[in-house]
């Protein structure tokens, strides 16, 4: 089965991406030139290359993205046996996968960011391939692809050819549906479904970078959808969407609205904030309802920035029993049954990852066909150098949509 969620994805690749690339230009910078290329030659030309190229590293751990990444600029490499050389157009922000990252916390894969001296930022992106190594036959100079888990904060990314997606386009929306997308197209069709027409499905967050799609691929199930969101701007577009019951909770209760008008209960749960909200949504679970944790973004350590990582709680525990605090229901991949109700850490159980090209590509098939939208946020970042200022922005909750940052 898949690891879990985005914050696992292909961190394989990015430790080696991490010992592949050689940077010239910092003081301190411990990295190994890479390894020779065969004398094979590519198959393809590679596009005009500069000599060198920035990109975003960690060196130390911290409690905030932007006191530990710093900008490095490295030689240009040259794809090995199987790899390709991306040039990166847009780079998705996962403001709490990268604050989880950057803090080494203990309880999440990142611990050994902690005794780090050298360690690659950035989850996703979408880009232009520039140059490929020996043995890579299914991928040429010129295709556009979408990439994970493989330090995509820079300019460049040498990468596993096998990892990278072939897309239309090097485009934002591109990011938006190969990562936040696919998690629930993933989560809601292959772990928890598929979903069946008339079910009552519930997303929060649901004006973010995954809630968005969650909404969109229950409503194409034929469900019965129910958006909570934190704007009235966000609303407003969730209600644009057709949704059949959007709550903004700044302005109405959740809890009681769930119980009022939803007496039959909730179906399906795609539920990205925990704390009060998750709470709330356990209470309305029907009696063979399943929630799936995609996150907890309410209760992500930068809400305590001030917190040390050793002593930092998380999260309370929860209120429905003898039911994990949603970091543990998360960052274990804890699968719970209560009665006939399943609740999963892990969202991705449901496929294998031969299964993954399948349902990534029926969303950039829908989306080609106008039935799937992809909300990238309005404002812009441009270059490594803004990448901080972009994950503290999808901090304040203001995002609508995925934000994303421009390398071009």
């Amino acid at each position: 089965m898949l690891r879990h969620y985005i914050c696992h994805l292909n961190s394989l690749s990015a430790f080696q991406h991490n010992k592949s690339t050689f940077c010239p230009g910092m003081v301190n910078t411990q990295i190994p030139r890479a390894a020779q290329a065969s004398p094979e030659r590519t198959t393809s030309p590679p596009l005009s290359l500069p000599a060198t190229y920035k990109r975003l590293i960690g060196r130390k751990t911290g409690k905030d993205f932007r006191s530990v990444a710093e900008v490095e600029e490295c030689e240009t490499p040259e794809p090995s046996q199987g790899q390709v050389l991306v040039k990166i157009a847009y780079a998705g922000v996962n403001g709490g996968c990268e604050t989880f990252r950057v803090r080494g916390s203990s309880y999440t894969p990142f611990a050994a960011n902690q005794k780090s001296q050298h360690y690659t930022l950035g989850a996703e992106g979408s880009g232009v391939v520039a140059a490929i190594g020996p043995g890579v036959s299914h991928l040429k100079v010129g295709d556009c692809v979408t990439v994970g888990g493989s330090g995509a904060f820079a300019e460049y990314v040498l990468t596993s050819a096998q990892g990278c997606f072939k897309v239309p386009a090097a485009s934002a929306e591109a990011v938006v549906l190969t990562l936040s997308g696919l998690t629930a197209n993933v989560a809601l069709q292959a772990t928890a479904g598929p979903l069946q027409e008339g079910q009552t499905v519930l997303v929060t967050a649901a004006g973010g970078a995954t809630g968005h799609m969650g909404a969109q691929l229950a409503m194409l199930a034929g469900c019965r959808v129910v958006a909570t969101c934190g704007s009235q701007r966000k609303a407003e577009r969730l209600r644009g969407l057709g949704i059949h019951r959007v709550i903004n909770y700044r302005e109405e209760d959740v809890r009681e609205v769930l119980s009022r008008e939803f007496p039959q209960q909730i179906d399906v749960a795609y539920e990205g904030v925990g704390g009060e909200l998750r709470e709330a949504v356990l209470d309305n679970l029907s009696p063979k309802g399943c929630l799936l944790s995609v996150g907890y973004i309410s209760e992500y350590p930068h809400v305590k920035a001030d917190a040390d990582e050793d002593s930092h709680q998380p999260a309370s525990s929860s209120s429905n029993g003898d039911l994990p605090p949603a970091h543990e229901l998360f960052w274990q991949r804890q699968i719970i049954k209560r009665g006939e109700q399943t609740l999963f850490g892990d969202v991705w159980l449901g496929a294998n990852r031969t299964d993954i090209p399948r349902y990534r590509q029926e969303l950039f098939d829908l989306h080609e066909q106008g039935k799937l939208e992809a909300w990238v946020d309005e404002k812009p970042f441009v270059g490594v150098e803004s990448v901080a200022d972009a994950i503290e922005y999808m901090l304040t909750g203001q995002a609508l949509g995925k934000v994303v940052v421009s390398m071009q």
